[in-house]
């Protein structure tokens, strides 16, 4: 149920209407009293000066060596930053909402909160105010508009497909806002569906007015990691680009974009010694941004210290906006989530805050009209964008079926053929990376890559992994254990039919039935696998940001940059520079976002003959090479 609180302002007066979804009213009502309360202005300031300075404390002790957690708990245990919290919030709750609305909060039972306030208001973080019991963020899923400027019902249908913008480091002076955009590119990509995604990364001094204009046009979601720029003039506030250049509010209004919603990771995203006293600067820049009446917008009431945390509770926030979600749900998931996995006095949890109808989804999990192709393998894509092993192998396959289609004779024993074939390009492809992965960490037991035993090399694969596993880190791609995992039954299961097949021990009336079995198998695997595509499989050809990319068959192969948009720049060529040096002739698999390759040369190699023909090959564990497969 959604309870609105209307909350208007004359003077130091607080006059409160409640609307709720039966109609509108004030329940909390008895005969002849009228919702009001007296709060005068320095009160209110006193307060947000009091936040300020415990939002000051909890970035002053996340600065501090990390590791040394026990220690700063000895010396800094007294402070309890949430109690300090509890307590000015307890104490301003009593103040600001009157008696009855107090006793309403308290007895309500968790449902959606929105607040329409005065301008005058509007940076009072009314979610962090405590009833006494617990704070408004606990009980509520709570969202803020400034009166005037809601969301009506029609703009609030979400989408099953999601168009995203992340902007990340426009003057190239914020290194975490870079790495900020990086590795949300890189989470997102990974865990949700291209299908479902499209994901768009800029950033750096190449951004112009136009490029960024152009770019939010169309978009659902637009994240923005860097520096606000804030005007008392609400038209005037804006992000700022490189050379002091300015994307203003006006502009934005005036392109036509119009975005469910609006992150902001950023400096001066909130309240800042910039601003006025007044503390309704806030309001005045979110509202440029929210005016059109459809876009909410997530920004925090102070300035986040650059540290792991800010990432976590980010990626958690999209995470349950890709569940399907509210924006008020996920918002307060994301601070339970924080504030029981985070350090005692990391505030983390307490500095976000909704501009926008908490009800309002961006995304729809779960499709009014099923979605059929959900969980089919689109060719296209694995002949084009997954590695080369992978998409040669599974290039024969499909040339099988269709032959089978034609009515081929004996064209059913082709297609079970070209499967396993498939099915072992998978495993030794999948096993040099998880082994290259193994090296990286320095394990004293020493795993042979197995090839060309598929048993063996799926046993090395899993035994790797059980090792990464055991010490708590993670692949170089984030989500490839657990696919891996997730698959290893079925892989198991193909394997054991492969032996049989081998052994000769399949009757030919079988075929058909083992042809769909492991068909179905392997494209499941796949269909998990579609993050490789923001990865790269490349042969170094020379030190630099340049090297052949072998993703697809070969008519995709071609000579790109390794770089992201966000990269762009001299340290990153020297940085490039230097990694490839010592891994010229060798193929690799790397990570853009990380900037870290992987040398595959232990386990596979391509070589480069006349007119650019190669061969590719996977290297046996006494270190010879067979050729496998030809362009």
């Amino acid at each position: 149920m959604l309870t609105s609180i209307i909350v208007d302002r004359v003077g130091n007066t607080n006059i409160f209407n409640i609307v709720q979804e039966s109609g509108v009213g004030n329940p909390t009502l008895k005969a002849n009293e009228r919702l009001q309360s007296i709060i005068d202005d320095d009160l209110i300031a006193e307060y947000l000066e009091e936040l300020g300075r415990i939002a000051n404390i909890s970035r002053s002790l996340s600065s501090l060596p990390r590791g040394g957690e026990e220690h700063q708990a000895l010396i800094f245990q007294h402070l309890n930053l949430s109690s300090k919290l509890r307590e000015i919030g307890e104490a301003l709750f009593k103040q600001f909402f009157p008696e009855p609305l107090q006793e309403f909060i308290r007895d309500a039972q968790q449902s959606y909160l929105y607040f329409h306030v005065d301008a005058a208001l509007a940076s009072l973080p009314l979610e962090i105010l405590h009833d006494g019991s617990s704070f408004l963020w606990e009980k509520f899923y709570v969202g803020k508009a400034i009166k005037g400027q809601d969301l009506s019902p029609s703009d609030m249908h979400p989408s099953e497909i999601i168009n995203m913008l992340i902007i990340a480091d426009p003057r190239e002076d914020l290194d975490w806002a870079r790495r900020e955009g990086e590795m949300l590119f890189e989470h997102l990509g990974a865990f949700v569906s291209p299908k479902k995604i499209n994901l768009t990364l800029i950033g750096g001094k190449t951004i112009t007015k136009l490029n960024l204009l152009n770019a939010i046009l169309g978009k659902d979601i637009i994240h923005y990691a860097g520096h606000l720029h804030f005007s008392g003039n609400p038209d005037e506030n804006g992000w700022l680009l490189a050379n002091d250049k300015i994307l203003y509010a006006r502009e934005f209004k005036m392109s036509g974009a119009q975005p469910k919603l609006i992150f902001c990771n950023s400096c001066l995203s909130a309240r800042s010694e910039q601003t006025t006293s007044d503390a309704s600067w806030y309001a005045q820049y979110a509202a440029a941004f929210i005016r059109a009446g459809r876009t909410s917008y997530i920004g925090t009431n102070w300035e986040l210290p650059d540290r792991q945390p800010t990432l976590e509770f980010t990626t958690q926030f999209y995470d349950k906006v890709f569940q399907g979600k509210s924006l008020g749900e996920a918002l307060q998931q994301s601070r339970a989530h924080a504030r029981e996995h985070f350090s005692l006095n990391d505030l983390t949890w307490a500095s976000y805050l909704l501009m926008g109808n908490p009800m309002q989804a961006v995304f729809r999990a779960d499709g009014l009209v099923p979605d059929v192709t959900r969980n089919m393998l689109e060719s296209d894509d694995v002949l084009a964008h997954y590695p080369y092993p992978l998409a040669e192998g599974y290039a024969k396959f499909h040339a099988a079926l269709s032959a089978k289609d034609a009515g081929a004779t004996e064209s059913s024993e082709e297609v079970l053929t070209s499967l396993f074939y498939l099915f072992t390009q998978c495993v030794y492809f999948l096993a040099g990376i998880v082994l290259a992965n193994y090296r990286l960490f320095n394990f004293p037991k020493a795993i042979d890559f197995a090839y060309p035993n598929a048993r063996k090399s799926l046993e090395a694969l899993f035994s790797a992994l059980g090792s990464i596993r055991a010490i708590k880190t993670h692949l170089l791609a984030p989500n490839l254990l657990e696919t891996l995992y997730i698959h290893r039954d079925s892989l198991d299961k193909i394997a054991t039919l492969y032996e049989k097949y081998e052994a000769g021990a399949v009757n030919h009336a079988d075929i058909e039935t083992y042809a769909v079995t492991v068909q179905y198998l392997i494209e499941s695997l796949l269909i998990d696998l579609d993050f490789l595509r923001h990865y790269g499989f490349y042969l170094i050809v020379e030190p630099g940001h340049r090297q052949l990319s072998f993703q697809g068959l070969d008519k995709y192969h071609a000579h790109r940059d390794i770089i992201l948009p966000t990269q762009s720049n001299a340290v990153t060529y020297t940085e490039l520079l230097e990694k490839t040096s010592h891994l010229v002739g060798r193929c690799v698999f790397y990570s853009p976002v990380k900037k870290l390759f992987l040398d595959l040369s232990p386990f596979m190699q391509i070589s480069v003959g006349k007119d650019d023909a190669y061969t590719f090959a996977y290297r046996n564990a006494q270190g010879g090479a067979a050729p496998v497969l030809n362009s």
